[in-house]
Formats: structure tokens, C-alpha cells, sequence
């Protein structure tokens, strides 16, 4: 059995909205396995920092195997794009069908903050929240960002969903 026959047949690469960010491979689980632990109870975002990570994740989806595992092949690897500031960064959806995402890069020192014990960031670093449209990520950004404000002063870029053009 192959991830990329079921588990992982409909899947899309979110590109990166900057140079600084991760692409993101959103994978739509099929309702047979479906949870509720998952965004929308269907989608696995997969944190992609390079082109040879995104090369080992599409090996990893079509290796032949005996039995169904989790795509979490670089779920816990520690992210190779650090930052001192909190970052916010919008994916737009590339088809129609597809979410939004909100992927927010936490510094180290905020992320030693949370517990160990659980599942909290991506690769050490991330969190993603998944919208059906671009005007519920911008709330739940603007909500974010309401809660960051009232705690000690942060540099927070809020990235637009559209980049210029150099």
C-alpha cells in the first residue's frame, strides 16, 4: 500500500509567501480516516522547509508498505528557519475547493513556554490554522494578534495574502 494511492491521494503545495517561510503540503485525509483532532477533521499540513524535504515527503507518500502509517515524517524534525520574531504568514489556496491557511512561526523562547507533553508545534517552531475563507483567517489573525498585544512587547509581521513585485 502507498500513502499516495489513499491516504495521501489528494494533497497541495501551498508555496511559501516569502523567503523566510515554509511551503506547506496541505494533505485532504479521506473520510474513512478522517479525526477530529484534524483541521476541519480532515486536513494534515506537513511543515516543508527545502526542496530535498519536499523530494523525501513525496518518496515517503510512495513507498510501498504493509500497513497505513501517518505522514509525520517531518512533523518533530527541529525547523531549520528560526526567527526572533513572531511570524504570521497567509497561504492562499492554488484550487478552488481548497482552505486558506494561517502558518505562524513562534520563536524559541515562546515555544519553551508550552508544556512538552503534546503535539503543539510543528518541527518545534509552527503552528497552522486552516479557514474556508481569507475573511475568517483575518479575524482569528486579528484575534491573535489582540491577545499578543496585551503580553510583553513582539515584532509582528502580518505578511498580506498578495506579495509585491520588486
Amino acid at each position: 500500500m502507498r500513502l499516495t494511492d489513499d491516504l495521501a491521494a489528494r494533497r497541495r503545495l501551498y508555496a511559501r509567501p516569502l523567503a523566510t517561510m515554509p511551503d506547506v503540503l496541505l494533505i485532504d485525509i479521506p473520510p474513512v480516516f478522517a479525526s477530529p483532532s484534524l483541521p476541519f477533521g480532515r486536513y494534515y499540513p506537513v511543515i516543508i522547509e527545502t526542496d530535498a524535504e519536499y523530494a523525501e515527503m513525496e518518496t515517503f507518500l510512495d513507498r510501498d508498505r504493509s500497513r497505513l502509517v501517518a505522514p509525520d515524517l517531518l512533523d518533530r524534525r527541529p525547523s531549520a528557519l528560526r526567527g526572533d520574531d513572531i511570524v504570521f504568514a497567509r497561504y492562499a489556496p492554488s484550487s478552488l475547493g481548497w482552505p486558506w491557511l494561517l502558518l505562524c512561526r513562534w520563536p524559541a523562547d515562546y515555544a519553551a513556554m508550552v508544556p512538552g507533553q503534546g503535539d503543539y508545534f510543528a518541527r518545534d517552531a509552527y503552528t497552522c490554522e486552516v479557514f474556508e475563507t481569507v475573511d475568517d483567517l483575518a479575524d482569528a489573525e486579528t484575534r491573535l494578534l489582540g491577545i499578543l498585544g496585551s503580553h510583553r512587547p513582539v515584532r509582528l509581521a502580518a505578511l498580506p495574502e498578495i506579495m509585491g513585485h520588486a
